[in-house]
């Protein structure tokens, strides 16, 4: 008998915290893993062509695969009576959230009431571009401000990076840096700070304390440890540790038609618990 997703949240809880006692590394949740004390989820978008045709038959298989929690921005506007029953269904929870500034436009009630509901503690905007430094410190403003009203709520706010965060250069400073010195959180996507020429082992360093999950997206190629994944995962997930990173999130994007990658990331990672 599939459990409530409330009684899964605190049976979670529960070994998350033997993980960092240093009881195991990893642990089921029918099913799930944890490398380094850091729990596996997946982002939608790595099956875009195929979740949203039949989101029930989606989580059975990913939580099939090993995964213990989904990610998408597509889950705020579903029916949240329909999701909830879905994802008590398969033992699954949402893992953050992604969420864009305009969603707030008409007050922070609604986004906090599913935020609530699910269980999600960390809010993050997915997707930026700006063209100046001044915009992209109004922008980092702009999260500050949010993330001042959200944390009487518990809720934590910060940015998902993609490349151009590091390559765009104003007066010799990135936009992830001005994010930086702001003083964000993040949801570190690994495998974009490798293709834009980063160290994320480094950065995970800089950024202790203040990264709840990464998106482990392949440094090259289509699967997390695949063919052309220049990653290095066992200095990855040790860093994220250190850095106190509850989840990673895998996103494999060259190929969303297809369950094969995030099959793939995950025996990969299995292999590593």
């Amino acid at each position: 008998m599939n459990c409530s997703r409330r009684d899964f949240l605190r049976a979670s809880s529960a070994a998350a915290a033997l993980c960092a006692m240093g009881g195991c590394r990893s642990f089921c949740g029918k099913g799930g893993i944890a490398v380094d004390g850091v729990r596996i989820g997946v982002q939608m978008w790595s099956v875009a062509e195929l979740w949203k045709k039949d989101p029930v038959d989606a989580f059975r298989r990913l939580k099939a695969l090993g995964y213990d929690g989904v990610q998408s921005i597509g889950f705020y506007t579903m029916d949240w009576d329909e999701l909830e029953k879905m994802l008590d269904g398969e033992g699954l929870q949402i893992v953050d959230m992604p969420f864009f500034p305009k969603f707030l436009a008409d007050g922070d009630s609604k986004f906090i009431d599913f935020c609530k509901r699910f269980g999600v503690d960390f809010i993050f905007d997915p997707y930026e571009q700006r063209k100046s430094a001044e915009e992209w410190r109004r922008l980092a403003g702009t999260l500050g401000e949010i993330a001042g009203r959200f944390a009487e709520h518990g809720i934590r706010v910060g940015y998902h990076n993609h490349q151009h965060e590091f390559r765009e250069k104003y007066d010799g400073k990135s936009p992830f840096e001005i994010f930086y010195e702001a003083g964000l959180s993040f949801e570190l996507d690994v495998g974009h700070v490798k293709l834009a020429d980063g160290d994320p082992v480094a950065w995970l360093g800089r950024l202790k304390g203040r990264v709840p999950s990464i998106h482990a997206k392949p440094g090259g190629g289509n699967s997390v440890g695949g063919e052309g994944d220049k990653n290095d995962w066992p200095a990855i997930f040790a860093a994220a540790r250190t850095a106190g990173v509850r989840w990673a999130v895998v996103e494999c994007e060259t190929r969303r038609d297809t369950y094969q990658d995030v099959a793939d990331s995950m025996a990969f990672l299995k292999a590593m618990a």
